[in-house]
């Protein structure tokens, strides 16, 4: 047993607050193993669990030398931030739509954050039905849901919605078939009386266009409409330089030429740039840095 490595685990284990039992399984490892190691009583291969070790200390410094990427108030989350508000207000339905990387999941999750105690936010997953989807808002709502008739719940649900000035946020919303969107409009608006907001990609405004009702009901309610265009050159500029305050203007540029209109791809290259500096010991990111970075990104056409 190596004492050295023994002690750099110690000491990494308390710096950042990591429990054994995490760092165990980190590695791929029973927490009996790592307790046997650091006391001297581990029978196996030592070479090869110290070599796993001293990778995942590496690891470890690497992630918390980053800087996190704050929130930043792009004019794409202004344009979120104010839709959804107007939806809240206003008991209105708005539908967002962008493509995929354009921070509108961000921006919806920072609204929800920002009034945890009205807004229910909910993150659609495939195959999400009516009776899925009443039963994730009455559960945001403190709703018993076990046992309960689903007309019963609907109406239950309707009634706390409509008692509270309430919002309810249903992010990829895409991924909901035709009936479902009916449904939660006719829960939340009508019978909740309570503001909505669909946040998907483009193809979301097709779906709800396409709707087969006689009177359109959905899309005749819709009073918001927003679809974002992307990440802009002077937003790029204000996320890279919350991270650096003297971000150079060439690097930011890089990376742009990369990320294209994507936040969340300008984002992930700026954390890997992070990575790259750390690696070589750069104070301030340099052009040469930010295309190392950006050599693993799908780039977008």
């Amino acid at each position: 047993m190596n004492s050295e490595i023994v002690k750099r685990l110690n000491d990494t284990l308390e710096k950042f607050g990591i429990s054994k039992a995490k760092a165990s399984r980190d590695m791929g490892y029973s927490s009996a193993i790592l307790s046997a190691y650091t006391t001297g009583n581990y029978s196996g291969d030592l070479t090869k669990l110290e070599d796993n070790i001293v990778r995942w200390i590496a690891r470890q410094e690497q992630a918390h030398s980053r800087k996190r990427i704050p929130i930043v108030e792009t004019t794409a989350l202004k344009q979120v931030f104010n839709a959804i508000e107007l939806a809240h207000t206003e008991h209105d339905i708005a539908l967002i739509v962008a493509d995929a990387g354009s921070s509108k999941t961000t921006s919806a999750k920072y609204y929800a954050d920002q009034n945890e105690n009205t807004v229910i936010y909910i993150a659609v997953v495939a195959g999400m039905n009516r009776s899925m989807l009443t039963k994730e808002i009455a559960r945001q709502l403190g709703i018993e849901t076990n046992r309960v008739p689903f007309n019963a719940l609907v109406q239950q649900t309707a009634e706390a919605l409509a008692e509270r000035d309430s919002l309810v946020i249903l992010d990829e919303a895409d991924y909901l078939k035709a009936d479902a969107l009916e449904f939660v409009r006719r829960l939340v608006y009508d019978l909740g009386e309570s503001g909505l907001v669909l946040i998907g990609l483009p193809r979301l405004k097709g779906m709800i266009q396409n709707l087969r009702n006689d009177h359109r009901q959905l899309e005749s309610r819709i009073g918001i409409f927003l679809q974002l265009e992307g990440l802009t050159k002077p937003d790029a500029s204000l996320i890279a330089k919350s991270v650096w305050e003297d971000c150079p203007a060439d690097v930011i540029s890089t990376v742009y030429g990369t990320a294209k209109n994507d936040v969340r791809q300008f984002t992930k290259i700026l954390e890997r740039l992070q990575n790259t500096m750390t690696q070589n010991n750069l104070e301030l990111p340099t052009v040469e840095a930010a295309e190392l970075a950006s050599t693993l990104v799908l780039r977008r056409r």
